[in-house]
């Protein structure tokens, strides 16, 4: 991650919420249940609900989001970036940096 990705992450502004979230692993059969607490526009906080796995430092991740308030569903696609205890945080990914990740 470059520098100035660095950077934006970590000054982007926060919007707390209690989204319900599904969290899959690229290349893991396990699913997590888990609850969004935050969302910013680099990334997301969650906090991991029921699980046996917790992922881990560069695991990729497919992010299906329940936006209550709106009526939407969202699936987007991460990177974890830290974790402690049962929260993680994720970094999002666009389409070509998921390639690239998932390619290597």
């Amino acid at each position: 991650m470059s520098e100035k990705a660095i950077t934006q992450e970590l000054t982007a502004k926060r919007h707390l919420t209690k989204e319900p979230a599904r969290i899959e692993v690229y290349g893991k059969k396990e699913v997590l249940f888990c609850r969004m607490n935050n969302l910013s526009s680099t990334g997301a906080f969650f906090e991991v609900l029921n699980s046996m796995y917790i992922p881990k430092i560069g695991d990729i991740v497919r992010m299906t989001i329940n936006l209550k308030q709106v009526n939407k569903t969202h699936v987007v696609n991460g990177e974890v970036v830290w974790f402690k205890g049962t929260g993680l945080g994720v970094s999002f990914l666009k389409q070509k940096e998921l390639v690239e990740k998932l390619s290597k």
